[in-house]
């Protein structure tokens, strides 16, 4: 964390109430320790940031197993799963869930990303612990992000459903882009490491992306299931814009600029993200910027809804609904869809 005078601190927003829970671990006193020094470090977050709707925590071993065990408090909704493909791997997660007819969320961590905070052996860094420190700050800003945007857009919701097939599509890359931007902003004085961790994964995702969706619209002309190609195309093409939301939140909390990081901006034009991306960040910034007088529905985020279709039409995919919703998606033959 960094060094803090407690007296200077605000009254922490923390539940009191706040339960922590460590699964999996064989060592009593180490689950007891690991329970006590989040609750620690939570309670130190809750006076930078409004965390009166934190749920609970759970920490697990078994990750897989630790998102299972969340009960959602809503019937209908899909199981909660990890990120995990070569360039992302999940380690924590922060689900709405509904308690009393209220929206709050409950934060899940791999155990294995927090033991340094616990662990002073051998091997394990003041880096390590400072990035298991960024990780819980990153996890408690979308509590913040998640109950504002619950008070500011009643339409998004928990449980609300998104009519249009296209505007399903293009609204989940929308708020998770915001989502992501806004929480790496905010937790950003808490997570020194997360800019060059984020820079990482864009160059990593943005590798990838044109390849991975060209194979998958060149297997689309073999098979013709318009399902399966958004399923298979849709991830590799959109992961550089959920990337690099996180960096640019990261950003704009740290005071950076692209010339800090000169490879990413590189990885961006080669693969024809550049353009994209400077839509992106200078819609998020006004979102921001005017973020206590967004109008009451989801058309806020209609710009990035824009964007996010700009993404798929970049990549050959072409959405078009029509007056009475009916959704068409064309794919246009180009040099690099051709079966081989």
């Amino acid at each position: 964390m960094p060094d803090i005078e407690q007296e200077a601190m605000p009254p922490s927003t923390t539940p009191s109430d706040l339960k922590v829970v460590v699964r999996d671990f064989t060592n009593e006193e180490a689950a007891h320790l690991l329970e006590e020094t989040m609750l620690s470090i939570i309670r130190t977050l809750g006076s930078y940031m409004d965390l009166s709707r934190l749920d609970g925590v759970t920490v697990g071993i078994d990750y897989d197993a630790a998102l299972a065990s969340i009960d959602r408090g809503m019937p209908g909704l899909r199981p909660l799963t990890r990120s995990d493909t070569a360039e992302m791997q999940g380690v924590a997660m922060s689900p709405a869930v509904l308690r009393r007819d209220e929206v709050r969320t409950h934060l899940v961590f791999n155990a294995e990303q927090l033991v340094p905070l616990i662990w002073a052996g051998e091997g394990v860094t003041d880096d390590d612990r400072a990035f298991s420190v960024g990780l819980v700050a990153h996890e408690c800003a979308h509590v913040q992000v998640t109950a504002e945007k619950e008070r500011a857009v009643p339409e998004c919701r928990l449980g609300t459903r998104i009519e249009g097939y296209e505007r399903a599509i293009m609204f989940q890359l929308a708020e998770i882009c915001w989502d992501e931007y806004a929480v790496c902003r905010i937790s950003a004085p808490f997570a020194a490491q997360q800019n060059a961790t984020h820079a990482q994964t864009v160059v990593a995702c943005v590798e990838v992306a044109r390849e991975q969706a060209a194979d998958a619209i060149r297997t689309y002309r073999v098979h013709g299931d318009l399902d399966r190609l958004i399923a298979e195309a849709g991830p590799p093409l959109v992961a550089p814009m959920k990337a690099v939301a996180y960096l640019l939140g990261g950003m704009d909390g740290s005071a950076k600029e692209w010339g800090d990081f000169p490879d990413v901006r590189s990885a961006l034009e080669v693969a024809s993200y550049d353009d994209l991306v400077g839509r992106l960040h200078l819609e998020l910034r006004r979102l921001w910027e005017t973020r206590d007088s967004w109008e009451p529905t989801m058309a806020v985020f209609s710009e990035l809804e824009a964007i996010a279709k700009a993404v798929f039409d970049s990549g050959g995919i072409q959405f078009r609904t029509e007056p009475d919703g009916s959704c068409h998606i064309d794919v246009p033959f180009t040099p690099w869809t051709v079966p081989i």
